[in-house]
């Protein structure tokens, strides 16, 4: 059951950003390079939401402004940050308690959250800045409060956190706070506390205890994807009063301060995670409160839901269908309302110190698994690469208008997003981190351009490019992301020459693979010219459609070859040189004789360049083998020219962004 959300923020003149406006998803996967302001995008939110901020550290001075504001105290310039929440209307605590906070945006009501750091001044004249957060419409002029702030608020888990520490310390461990949700009996610890010499693990026997554990190994255990590292719990204190809090957590038998920093990170953002659970469902019901609830109409799903223990208590069963725990959390919410508040958790870079198939699994668990709202700042393409395309909000600096902010939360791709989204996958997701991204459609490309560009003295890496091959021509979705997130890129795709012949029955064909262009545009035509007209004319109505040829659509991004990538390279390679380079790679790599190699160079010197590539593609070699060994012998001869305008323009636009 999806939880509040926030939907939107705008944030004016606060640090890194100068004006952004920007619509999230339920989860949000926030990336940037170093620098940008992701830490700055929660700290906005931090003023707002987050408990643990005193009044000084919510009131801001001129350096929080946005740099590229001269003189913004001497000009009265403000400070605005807004928060709008969605998805609240199943939470009565929240609908009692911020009754008053929600405005309507469009045709949704929203919570309406508005922090300003302005100029204020007194009576006799003087000015000084004060800070105002303010519920609903900013006009009404109603305080958002701190015992509010109770019911809906931020908790920010830092990247350099000491775990050790933490859990360590009882005011503000994670364990401590979650065991602090459980009604242990005050008899039950004297009486543990008594015999504790004799019996030290009784209090391991608790109903409460053994929940807690179950519920902890469990998401252990998802995210580690197996279960051969068992959380329990130890405690050597024997007054009954301090029994609980002096609750210890253990990883396979070991304490916290024995076991390594990646695993101590999953411990603690699985307690985190754990906290923040939708407690309306309780896992334990304790006997009394069962009997209560017997007399209750609707009580069946108790009983359909629960499983009675040796202590006779009851414990949440698992894997429960939708419809039990839509009725089971109905009951809850009618009859064992906890006014509890709703709390949403933002982790920064939670990939500190763990191995990448950790970091996969804890997203899995964080994003994936995980009901909570969550924002997550990373740098980790093992992270990025299993985001789903809705979820990513990208940040980048700009020189005059600080840092931009582009989210994919309104994207639709349609039956194409699942695509993409498996194709991020497997490589990685670096295009959401890259300054710039080159769209091909095979392994030659994603091979050659990098070796290209650096022979132009126009490297890749050095300026955040990276290549994209994508194993086919679909390029609009992509092409899509990207501009939605305003990504510089540029599509590279043959030309893939065709003529219009009729077969036998009159039925008109597109016949590739030929290089002498004869007829008018009524009987020849370019595949890569029709898939451009594709991408640019999308959702363009008919009378205002542009009219696309090779030439129009490197005004847009996209740079269209004549025939394939080999064949153009082919034709562009006159020197003696050139040619020497793409013979000598095809004779180090054919199984032929000395004929067959003959008649390779014969016919690349005649221009027979689809014969050429036949004899690539059919004595064992294959395209993609050809440019590998190619890439490390090939010169500037051999680059086409719309290779060349290609790797120019992202080059400008990475200058430009």
């Amino acid at each position: 059951m999806q939880s509040l959300f926030i939907s939107r923020v705008v944030i004016k003149n606060f640090r890194n950003f100068k004006n952004v406006d920007i619509q999230l998803s339920h989860k949000g996967i926030i990336i940037g390079e170093n620098n940008v302001g992701k830490t700055n995008f929660l700290r906005a939110l931090q003023l707002i939401l987050d408990p643990s901020l005193s009044d000084d550290d919510r009131s801001l001075n001129d350096t929080d402004f946005n740099d590229t504001i001269e003189n913004p105290v001497e000009h009265n310039e403000e400070i605005l940050i807004q928060v709008y929440i969605s998805n609240f209307s199943d939470n009565k605590t929240i609908l009692a308690m911020l009754n008053d906070a929600i405005v309507i945006e469009g045709e949704e009501e929203k919570i309406l959250l508005t922090y300003r750091y302005f100029p204020y001044e007194y009576e006799d004249g003087k000015k000084e800045y004060i800070y105002t957060i303010l519920k609903g419409n900013p006009e009404h002029n109603k305080d958002f409060t701190f015992s509010e702030r109770k019911y809906l608020n931020l908790k920010v888990i830092k990247p350099l956190r000491d775990v050790e520490t933490e859990l360590k310390n009882y005011r503000i461990s994670p364990i401590n706070k979650i065991l602090k949700e459980y009604n242990f009996d005050p008899n039950d610890l004297e009486e543990i506390a008594s015999s504790f010499s004799n019996s030290s693990d009784k209090i391991l026997s608790l109903d409460e205890i053994k929940d807690i554990t179950r519920k902890l190994n469990m998401r252990f255990s998802e995210i580690l994807g197996n279960d051969e590292l068992n959380i329990t719990f130890g405690t050597q204190e024997i007054d009954p009063n301090k029994i609980i809090s002096s609750m210890k957590i253990m990883l396979a038998n070991r304490n916290i301060n024995d076991i390594s920093l990646g695993l101590n990170n999953i411990v603690y953002i699985s307690l985190m995670i754990q906290l923040l659970q939708d407690t309306t469902i309780p896992s334990l019901l304790k006997k009394d409160k069962y009997d209560e609830f017997s007399t209750i109409k609707g009580f069946e799903i108790i009983n359909d839901t629960y499983t009675q223990t040796e202590k006779g208590n009851y414990v949440l069963n698992t894997n429960i269908d939708n419809d039990k725990q839509l009725k089971l959390h109905n009951f809850m919410d009618e009859n064992n309302s906890n006014n509890k508040g709703v709390t949403l958790l933002a982790i920064e870079e939670p990939e500190a110190h763990l191995h990448p198939i950790y970091q996969r699994l804890i997203y899995k668990d964080i994003i994936q698994k995980n009901s909570r709202s969550v924002l997550m700042t990373t740098h980790s393409t093992h992270i990025t690469s299993i985001s789903p395309i809705n979820t990513i909000i990208h940040l980048h600096s700009t020189t005059n208008d600080g840092t931009k902010v582009n989210t994919s939360a309104l994207l639709n791709l349609g039956d194409d997003g699942k695509d993409v989204e498996r194709y991020l996958d497997i490589k990685r997701g670096e295009i959401y981190l890259s300054k710039g991204v080159i769209l091909v459609e095979g392994v030659t490309e994603e091979y050659l351009i990098p070796q290209y560009a650096k022979l132009m003295n126009k490297p890749l890496d050095e300026k955040g490019i990276i290549v994209c091959n994508i194993n086919s021509t679909n390029f609009k979705p992509y092409a899509k992301l990207l501009k939605n997130l305003n990504i510089p890129y540029i599509i590279i795709t043959d030309g893939d020459f065709y003529c219009i012949e009729k077969d036998s029955e009159g039925k008109e064909i597109k016949k590739f693979h030929i290089l002498d262009i004869q007829g008018d545009s009524k009987t020849t035509g370019y595949l890569g010219v029709d898939i451009a007209d594709k991408i640019i004319n999308d959702g363009i109505e008919e009378e205002n459609k542009i009219e696309v040829n090779r030439t129009t659509a490197k005004e847009y991004g996209i740079f269209i070859g004549k025939y394939t990538f080999e064949t153009d390279m082919m034709e562009t390679s006159l020197s003696l040189e050139a040619k020497e380079k793409i013979c000598n790679t095809f004779n180090s790599l054919t199984d032929g004789g000395q004929r067959q190699k003959n008649n390779f160079a014969s016919e690349l010197d005649s221009g027979q360049f689809i014969k050429c590539l036949s004899k690539i593609e059919a004595n064992g070699i294959g395209k993609g083998r050809f440019a590998q060994l190619f890439s490390e012998n090939c010169i500037l001869e051999n680059i086409s020219s719309i290779i060349v305008e290609a790797i120019e323009a992202i080059y400008q636009r990475v200058d430009e962004y």
